[in-house]
């Protein structure tokens, strides 16, 4: 990782920056604002209309929102064949984040405005095609787009492309080549990129451990404002009671630098014991800052607050209910983990219950994607039977779908039903021409020396020295490909 590579030659790159503005109008906004307003009265003025109706869309440089009149000046540009306003209308009906989507429309506003050459365009399509948004996913089209908007000088593309060619999961993996994207967005300043390279290199695995480096490029990003960065320096540190203010200090940054999941952390660390004294004030303050940041997995604190009694009484039930309540709310977190903890029970104070936990799959499937949707359903029907002679069933469904494997994913696995998750490894390892015993589910001796093994070549190996029956273990193993 000494060597960079040569910075990308980019030509005829046009940039446009919107500033969002945080306070009142200054009086040369509201003049800009007043002059930009009389050129879109002319039909012809497309460049007026497209940039006016992206201000009222989205209620930049201090003006209000108006989401329909926005609407209509960009859909004005876009019907006399703009193609930057067919790119922005497409994207806009494609998410669904500021008017009702409507894919189709979306995909193929964008795919006249990417067959023009549009950037935005590009960038949004591969999008779309690598994560199935309003679209079958492609992962041929996805690179194809992601690699066309990257050479323009998207540096989404390029973060976005590059991660994806040194995982590995979705497209052919070519370490170098996404190695080459991420450095090209760094060195041309993007900050998402940095915290992405930095993680990488953070946490090992696809890429050797570089944490020298992998500071000094979070350390960047937070200088240009983001502090996501700044989230794994300082968990990492407070999980590992190296220096708990220190810690403490870059989460708090992080948090204020606008990073939600920052509070989360520190409110977790707070309940734990891993920030000092005074859990309860310290979980009450960061959970308030968690909540008001929008950050939705504080309700599973809350309820683990409540099963296990920290702090007080330990009581199953208040614990179930704080989460229905919260899953009524919208609470997607608190869903998510209702379902998992009916479906597991917790062999204190809440009973196993797959029948109930579907139900609640069933009430709350709209809060969730369809991913976790489809994970969440397997492992119910796997918490529902002991019956191995179903495994092999259950084992070529899960190898058949590598896009929902995840270490989460096998962590669930392994906490729904874990004699299936021995098997599936068993399997594997079977297949490997490795001695694992009989493919029975059981981690005999010969299966666990096998698990050892398999654990030494995972980016961490300290649990190796511990036992290799652990959650995260399996899980990571499950997640290989």
């Amino acid at each position: 990782m000494s060597a960079r590579p040569p910075l990308l030659k980019l030509i005829g790159i046009s940039l446009v920056v919107f500033f969002s503005a945080t306070g009142p109008a200054t009086h040369a906004q509201t003049l800009e604002f007043e002059t930009l307003q009389d050129a879109a009265k002319d039909p012809a003025a497309v460049d007026a209309q497209l940039q006016l109706g992206e201000i009222l869309l989205y209620g930049n440089r201090g003006q209000p929102q108006d989401k329909d009149r926005g609407l209509t000046l960009i859909s004005q540009a876009a019907a006399a064949e703009h193609t930057a306003a067919q790119a922005v209308l497409g994207k806009v009906l494609l998410d669904g984040f500021y008017v009702e989507a409507e894919p189709e429309m979306g995909l193929g506003l964008l795919q006249k405005a990417a067959d023009k050459g549009n950037r935005l365009a590009e960038e949004t399509l591969g999008r779309a095609f690598l994560w199935g948004e309003g679209t079958q996913p492609d992962r041929t089209k996805a690179h194809t787009y992601l690699s066309s908007a990257a050479m323009k000088g998207s540096p989404d593309a390029m973060r976005i492309l590059g991660e994806q060619l040194i995982d590995g999961r979705i497209m052919d993996q070519d370490i170098a080549a996404g190695v080459l994207l991420l450095e090209r967005a760094v060195d041309i300043g993007d900050a998402k990129a940095k915290v992405a390279l930095g993680t990488l290199l953070f946490y090992g695995g696809n890429l050797p451990k570089d944490r020298p480096r992998a500071t000094a490029l979070f350390e960047a990003a937070a200088k240009a404002g983001n502090g996501e960065g700044l989230l794994h320096l300082g968990a990492d540190m407070m999980w590992r009671r190296v220096d708990p203010q220190a810690a403490k200090a870059l989460l708090t940054q992080s948090g204020e630098l606008g990073t939600g999941a920052a509070w989360t952390t520190l409110a977790e660390g707070a309940m734990f014991g891993y920030l000092g004294a005074d859990r309860r004030g310290q979980f009450e303050t960061f959970a308030e800052k968690a909540r008001a940041a929008g950050e939705t997995r504080v309700a599973k604190l809350e309820a683990l607050r409540q099963l296990y009694g920290i702090n007080m009484r330990a009581s199953g039930p208040d614990a179930i209910h704080l989460l229905e309540q919260a899953s009524e709310d919208g609470n997607a977190d608190a869903a998510k983990f209702l379902i998992q903890l009916v479906r597991d029970g917790n062999r204190l104070n809440v009973r196993k219950a797959p029948e109930q936990a579907a139900i609640y799959l069933e009430k709350y499937s709209h809060l969730l994607d369809l991913a976790d949707r489809e994970r969440l359903d397997f492992t119910l029907k796997l918490a529902g039977t002991r019956r191995f002679d179903q495994f092999d069933k259950f084992a070529t469904e899960f190898e058949s779908r590598p896009d929902l494997k995840t270490t989460a994913f096998g962590m669930d696995i392994f906490a729904s039903n874990p004699n299936f998750a021995i098997f599936v490894l068993q399997s594997r390892f079977k297949q490997q021409g490795k001695a694992v015993g009989p493919t029975d589910g059981f981690a005999g001796r010969r299966t666990l020396k096998a698990l050892s093994k398999a654990c030494r070549t995972l980016p961490d190996t300290s649990p190796c020295r511990d036992t290799v029956m652990q959650p995260k273990v399996i899980g990571e193993l499950l997640a290989q490909r």
